[in-house]
């Protein structure tokens, strides 16, 4: 097992471009049991610095994702801190940063580069058309005098300041999940990349660096996409003299199909829609966990206290993890299955709610008949969010017809529209003679009618059931008639039969 050298601080620094990725609550869970599983600390950072990308709300959004499946921040842009700001707009407004690039460019470690976009975008046409593989930017100006740079600068000419990275050497590092063999990128693959743009304001390669350090953050597990980008992080941390933190690169999530990582254009991974479908975030958190991690080759069903208890770096795997969304409804509806059915009937109101079938908040009626009704579809639920479909006949009007269901689902296979109504006119007076409404009689009734008809319990059951549902497929049918109640079973069963009239 990998060493782990207590206490650990680390972070989650998402950029607020959108809604939350649930890739992205993956990486900030393995954070989050990281630390939780040593004692540490998790901070919660908010890097704004892609202004072009910036999405207003996205904040509120990042926080309120995390929250949902269980992750708390021991310091943040809500909570504070001693590192207050935890937002990196904020911070460079402080000017937190410029100290440190103004330390590397009179060290002669960065520079003023004055090429522009449009300058750029050429000599990446001009490097492609001379057939090279791939285009490494050195500016002109790494050269020159700092002097010379701030003079050009002061003619109002735009510029960014560019790292100037060594062109012969080589930058080593280890990674926790990559193994002990150390990873080894030649100085001459590299490039002079941006750390401050053209807007003054710091990228990610800089702005993260600096706050990391100044935040005591011990371990970085990010996704394994900034592997490419780690030698310029650990050449700044060499110039600035300051001591690494471990490095942890956690694997993609793909597609179901592998093909690709799951993607914000092609998928629908947007952390909110899982809670507005109904996804019990207890089930999110279990299934997260096991999206690169795993405690064993047979344990798949844990609750967050003993994620916590069993989550070590050593049990990451480097390959890629496959999101399976049919494993996730299951998992889902398991969890759904384990709850009580009065918290799930608690659990189910906000969605029958949204759908108009009750109050918001519910009446008292209203929430005596919710946990009424769920016990008949408890076991059916993979997603709370199905509630509303699978009960929305209880609480509307039913006709059949052009604006309900079709009158042909009433006939039974192998009967015909006459035989049904015969049947369906005999349920209606066997259960209008019914004094009793409970489960047990209702079923001792009906039986006792289908010898009484001499036909099958199948079709004479299967007929009720869509006169009182409208459904082929729905709850039980004697639960469903006691949950009904006698004046609206004995209702809807006339309108069918009239309906076959």
């Amino acid at each position: 097992m990998i060493e782990i050298k207590a206490p650990v601080r680390v972070r989650f620094a998402p950029s607020p471009t959108g809604y939350l990725h649930i890739g992205g609550v993956r990486t900030a869970l393995f954070n989050w049991l990281f630390a939780r599983h040593y004692g540490g600390q998790f901070i919660l950072r908010i890097e704004d610095t892609d202004e072009k990308r910036f999405v207003a709300g996205a904040d509120d959004d990042i926080m309120a994702s995390l929250r949902w499946v269980g992750i708390t921040w021991d310091e943040g842009p809500d909570n504070g801190g001693p590192h207050a700001p935890y937002v990196q707009s904020q911070r460079s407004d402080q000017g937190i940063y410029k100290t440190y690039f103004d330390q590397l460019l009179a060290a002669g470690q960065a520079y003023m580069s004055f090429t522009t976009e449009a300058e750029l975008a050429q000599m990446r046409v001009d490097a492609e058309a001379k057939g090279l593989k791939s285009f490494r930017f050195r500016g002109a100006e790494r050269d020159w005098p700092l002097e010379r740079q701030r003079e050009l600068a002061a003619t109002g000419k735009p510029y960014t300041i560019r790292l100037k990275t060594p062109l012969e050497g080589a930058t080593r590092f280890h990674d926790l999940v990559r193994g002990a063999n150390e990873i080894v990128v030649q100085h001459d693959q590299l490039q002079d990349i941006v750390l401050i743009k053209a807007s003054g304001m710091p990228v990610y390669h800089f702005a993260h660096l600096i706050d990391d350090h100044l935040m005591g953050i011990t371990h970085v597990l990010r996704a394994e996409e900034w592997v490419p980008s780690t030698p310029y992080h650990v050449l700044l941390y060499k110039i600035l003299d300051w001591e690494l933190p471990v490095f942890a690169h956690l694997p993609v999530i793909l597609r179901q199909d592998g093909k690709g990582k799951l993607s914000k254009r092609k998928d629908d991974v947007a952390t909110n829609r899982f809670w507005e479908r109904g996804y019990l975030h207890e089930a999110m958190a279990n299934y997260l966990a096991l999206q690169g991690w795993s405690y064993d080759d047979k344990t798949e069903i844990m609750t967050l206290d003993e994620l916590v208890e069993r989550f070590t770096i050593d049990r990451v795997q480097a390959s890629g993890a496959r999101w399976n969304p049919d494993k996730l409804r299951d998992m889902n509806g398991l969890y759904i299955r384990k709850l009580p059915a009065g918290e799930v009937a608690e659990r189910m109101l906000p969605f029958l709610a949204k759908a108009g079938l009750v109050a918001d908040p519910p009446t008292d009626d209203e929430l005596t008949y919710v946990h009424t009704l769920t016990p008949l579809v408890h076991e059916r639920l993979e997603e709370l969010g199905q509630a509303p479909e699978l009960l929305d006949f209880f609480f509307k009007e039913l006709r059949p017809g052009a604006d309900g269901y079709d009158p042909a689902l009433l006939i039974p296979k192998k009967l015909d529209a006459a035989q049904t109504l015969v049947m369906l006119r005999a349920v209606h007076g066997a259960l209008n003679a019914q004094t009793d409404w409970s489960v047990g009689a209702l079923e001792v009734s009906l039986r006792a009618l289908s010898e009484q008809l001499a036909v099958k319990v199948g079709p004479l059951f299967g007929a009720v059931r869509v006169a009182v549902s409208g459904r082929t497929v729905a709850p039980p049918l004697f639960e469903m008639l006691a949950a009904l109640g006698r004046e609206r079973s004995l209702s809807r069963v006339a309108v069918a039969a009239a309906a076959l009239e």
